[in-house]
């Protein structure tokens, strides 16, 4: 496990190497349509991870794939056709086969948003199981104990951790874990707009709900608006993200802040790391994530009929 995170992220400091030479980095994303409008903190994600690899003059290659890495995938057309000094999984899925492949083929890579906990990979990544089990003890600790989760689709990993760190808060907590309290669906408004109604006709006695990234929450709002619930006298509500818009919401929403803008720079830096020094047999490095406590959450109320 190398841990030198802090170090790399002080001004100046910089791998001896990377200064002058290029590399060809490819950056793998979700084989998803609405994977850029539709969650604008990946995309922020992205774009601060391209300006930074171009920023030292390497070259940024982007490509989708697949679980299982199918032949049709522009990925697997990007591997074949260019020479790819290092690689960049985003939002890998559950049973990714892209790690294998790279692997297979010496090519040095990075997993980002959405690691496998139980396996040996190169990661930096921020500790989303962790983030999701602070929000069930959050929850908890203002007497929510029906508790709703609006998540993201079950094939991706960052939905996963997510999942398995609510798991593990209501394992700690005491309290009945109820698959029949999950909805899934896409990271977008839309989803967490139907999801919340569906969910609160069929567990009308809910008090809390904890949307797996801001942007279902806002879609969730409306939701509930619509029910003429009151955020949060009526049903608290907490989303995973920290975008800017989250405070500026009415009311302003508590969620969970990931610190992007460092990652970025951290990534670019020890995947270059990861090419030139043939000593690190493997990256693990975990981010922090904190709770950011504004208006949407309160202490559970008995509800006016």
């Amino acid at each position: 496990m190398l841990d030198i995170a802090n170090e790399y992220l002080k001004p100046g400091i910089t791998p001896s190497r990377m200064v002058g030479i290029s590399y060809s980095i490819a950056v793998f994303v979700p084989d998803v349509n609405d994977f850029f409008d539709n969650d604008p903190s990946s995309s922020a994600d992205l774009n601060d991870l391209k300006e930074e690899f171009e920023s030292y003059g390497h070259q940024f290659h982007m490509a989708t794939h697949t679980a299982d890495l199918s032949p049709a995938s522009s990925a697997y057309r990007l591997l074949n056709e260019k020479k790819i000094d290092a690689a960049v999984i985003f939002d890998p899925f559950v049973g990714d086969s892209l790690v294998e492949e790279l692997m297979n083929r010496g090519i040095p890579y990075l997993i980002t948003n959405g690691r496998n906990y139980e396996a040996a990979q190169n990661y930096i990544d921020y500790d989303n199981r962790k983030g999701a089990y602070d929000v069930i003890h959050y929850l908890y600790g203002l007497g929510h104990r029906q508790i709703g989760m609006i998540a993201g689709p079950s094939e991706h990993l960052v939905n996963e951790n997510r999942l398995r760190g609510c798991r593990d808060a209501f394992l700690q907590l005491g309290m009945p874990w109820m698959e029949s309290n999950i909805l899934m669906g896409a990271f977008d408004p839309a989803h967490g707009h139907q999801a919340v109604k569906k969910m609160l006709a069929e567990h009308p006695d809910i008090t809390a709900i904890f949307a797996f990234n801001d942007i279902i929450a806002f879609g969730a709002m409306k939701g509930l608006a619509e029910l003429k619930l009151r955020v949060p006298r009526d049903v608290s509500l907490i989303g995973f993200d920290d975008l800017k818009l989250s405070e500026f919401m009415m009311p302003p929403l508590t969620t969970v802040r990931r610190f992007r803008y460092d990652i970025s720079q951290l990534i670019v830096k020890m995947l270059t790391e990861l090419i030139t020094n043939k000593n690190i047999s493997e990256v693990n490095i975990s981010l922090k994530t904190e709770l950011i406590e504004r208006e949407s959450c309160a202490k559970v109320m008995v509800r006016e009929q």
